[in-house]
């Protein structure tokens, strides 16, 4: 039996494991004692190679029927060895990476699904760490030293690269992940272990939030207290809809906005087109003219905000 050891953890070849996680960071930095990373948009896979070729996924789920490609690519290169790797799987739209159709893959089930789906969704298996390889537990040794041999091992070709690592400059390839648009960073130490199952600071994110000021067209309320709102974007004349927000909203300001939006209910909505149907809600419709700052993620595919967070409101539009 092939089994890594990393402190009180014990991990298994074709056995799942939860991974090591990063810490959410607010800034770019720059320091020599770290390497970074672009943080991919994707879903996070934990690949095992031995006789045959197993992926995970972080919640310790099989993953290797949604992904054939990959696993067959990984058999290819490394025939007869064996390996865990991680890292993320990831689709691109338009250059970016795009989650939304991502999970039409990672939810296939169907073989023949699958196949045709991978014509239409191809993926790419972006590999930024290996734990272990013929034998050898690599999880002790220093992120540095794991990241040498791994791009030593795979030659990046489509389906499956090696992450780049960027020494020292956070702040310059952040400012490169925010011009394209991408999810953000990870900072990692050089002289970092690999802690399975467990979030460390030794390995830190970035994410490129972005922000928008977006109208408010009606809420959905619980005791006279708004709980989340329903926003959208004036375009061309249109009203439209870009999704709901209630995280940031602290509570005496959702009863200071149930009190003011109150005031202003319409009978009927006013986006453009309604948004889709509330299961058990009743929202209430209100005249689209006070406005607060939004931060988001992304746009999804359905033209929605993604992770948004309220950070202000515009009240002296009054």
């Amino acid at each position: 039996m092939d089994i890594i050891v990393y402190g009180d953890n014990m991990i298994t070849i074709n056995t799942p494991f939860y991974p090591m996680e990063p810490e959410t960071f607010p800034q770019a930095f720059d320091d020599p004692e770290f390497g970074f990373q672009i943080k991919w948009d994707g879903t996070r896979i934990l690949a095992h190679v031995s006789r045959e070729v197993k992926l995970f996924n972080r919640k310790k789920k099989l993953r290797t029927l949604q992904y054939p490609e990959i696993a067959n690519r990984l058999a290819g290169i490394f025939k007869g060895r064996k390996l865990v790797l991680d890292g993320e799987i990831v689709t691109l739209a338009n250059g970016k990476p795009s989650f939304q159709l991502l999970m039409r893959r990672d939810r296939a089930s169907d073989p023949a699904a699958v196949k045709s789906l991978m014509a239409r969704i191809p993926v790419t298996y972006v590999v930024f760490d290996i734990l272990y390889l013929d034998g050898k537990e690599l999880v002790s040794l220093p992120f540095q030293e794991r990241d040498r041999l791994l791009k030593s091992l795979i030659p990046s070709q489509d389906p499956v690269v090696v992450a780049d690592t960027f020494p020292l400059t956070g702040t310059t390839l952040f400012s490169v992940v925010k011009q394209r648009g991408l999810e953000g960073i990870v900072a990692k130490r050089l002289d970092s272990r690999y802690e399975a199952g467990r979030k460390s600071r030794k390995w830190l994110k970035i994410k490129n939030r972005r922000l928008l000021d977006a109208t408010i067209g009606g809420y959905l309320a619980d005791s006279r207290r708004i709980r989340s709102l329903l926003l959208g974007i004036f375009q061309d004349g249109d009203f439209i809809y870009i999704g709901r927000a209630g995280s940031g909203l602290k509570e005496a300001e959702g009863r200071a906005l149930y009190d003011f939006l109150s005031k202003y209910r319409l009978a009927s909505c006013p986006f453009n087109i309604v948004p889709p149907p509330f299961a058990g809600e009743n929202p209430c419709w209100v005249e689209p003219w006070l406005d607060v700052r939004v931060e988001y993620l992304d746009f999804t595919d359905e033209g929605c905000l993604r992770h948004p967070v309220i950070k202000g409101i515009n009240w002296t539009a009054d």
